[in-house]
């Protein structure tokens, strides 16, 4: 009974529908303050593989700079695999972040089970610290990692209204929508694209009821198939955290 309840709840959730090709691919990403100031450049990769003999795609991430919530420089390398079978849906995220020289200081892990609709997230510190969450999840529920490589794939279109929920760092689940603004032509250090300007707007909870007093947040991808990713705009972790504007570096193609 309880396999049948979880199969009707997925029929009727809007999961991001899986391509029929996933792309290879990889750029360059720099960060900086909304206010001016570079914080911290990235490089990424998106490829399809197989995860237990199905369809999956892998994101990685590693990156330097100054980056909420630690105070000094750090490095970072993340993993964010995602199922490709029926919608992309997260399986599981790794992050681990180090100090400029090498030194471990954090290792962040998320591990999702849409059978039971939950979500484990384990947190551990180099001084031993540690923090480990069971949270109850909806079936379309998407990570922040690798979230730009996923949204690629959204039905563009002017009344594009893309309902689902989101996992933050925090962490923290909201509900949210991602709903067509304009298109737009814009300049970033990778080159100027025609791109489609999607703005998510949470729907419950602080970003909600303090909704004007947030900074909005906006993802842009090209016209252009397939559609990648080229600006992000919002708070860097969540509230608290300074507002930046993330771009397509010129390493990219």
């Amino acid at each position: 009974m309880i396999t049948i309840i979880w199969i009707l709840a997925l029929l009727g959730a809007d999961l991001v529908k899986t391509p029929s090709v996933v792309p290879s691919d990889s750029g360059g990403v720099v960060a900086s303050a909304k206010s001016g100031g570079r914080r911290w450049t990235a490089n990424w990769t998106m490829e399809p593989i197989e995860r237990n003999g199905k369809k999956a795609v892998r994101f990685t991430e590693r990156g330097q700079g100054h980056v909420s919530p630690y105070s000094g420089e750090v490095r970072w390398s993340l993993e964010a695999v995602w199922s490709a079978e029926n919608g992309l849906r997260p399986l599981e995220t790794e992050k681990i972040v180090t100090s400029s020289t090498g030194t471990r200081i954090a290792t962040e892990r998320k591990h999702f089970d849409f059978s039971n609709n939950t979500v484990r997230f384990e947190r551990q510190y180099s001084d031993g610290r540690s923090e480990v969450k069971s949270i109850s999840v909806p079936p379309d529920t998407l990570a922040v990692e690798g979230i730009a490589g996923v949204l690629r794939f959204l039905p563009f279109d002017r009344n594009m209204d893309f309902p689902a929920h989101l996992l933050s760092n925090e962490p923290r689940l909201y509900s949210v929508s991602f709903e067509m603004r304009s298109t737009e032509r814009i300049r970033t250090p990778a080159g100027e694209f025609e791109a489609y300007k999607v703005e998510m707007l949470p729907h419950v909870g602080f970003l909600n009821v303090f909704r004007s007093l947030v900074p909005k947040t906006y993802f842009w991808f090209t016209v252009a198939p397939p559609h990648f990713w080229v600006r992000f705009q919002g708070l860097e972790n969540g509230p608290g955290t300074p507002e930046i504007v993330m771009e397509l570096d010129r390493n990219s193609p």
